[in-house]
């Protein structure tokens, strides 16, 4: 399994509240690590963000049992999908995503644009 779950937020994913929502989780193989994801639980659903550190063919390898273990894990929480989420605070839409989602077996891709209203 290249799933390990980690105590603390980690630096990749430091614009995600650590408000005990999360679950923080880093992917790696026999040799390097190659990503950090954060998982939340909602009513019917996983709420999964990935960052990747690296790319390569063993990673997209390890990206697949990776979603097998998401899946038993949701499976294990009696949820019944994933939903992934990309954030970009840079305001980027990425046309890669739908194909990578989609190699992983992500199905009914959308498109959402969000602002902040801050009302300290």
């Amino acid at each position: 399994m290249a799933v390990r779950k980690l105590e603390h937020r980690p630096e990749e994913l430091s614009n995600f509240p650590e408000t005990g929502k999360y679950q923080w989780l880093e992917l790696h193989n026999a040799t390097k690590v190659y990503g950090y994801s954060a998982i939340a639980e909602h009513d019917n659903m996983l709420e999964l963000h990935v960052t990747l550190v690296r790319w390569g063919r063993d990673v997209r390898e390890n990206l697949e049992e990776d979603v097998e273990w998401l899946k038993e894990e949701a499976r294990r929480l009696g949820k019944s999908q994933v939903m992934g989420i990309r954030a970009d605070d840079r305001g980027q839409f990425d046309p890669r995503l739908f194909k990578f989602a989609g190699l992983f077996g992500f199905t009914e891709m959308h498109t959402i644009q969000m602002a902040t209203l801050r009302v300290d």
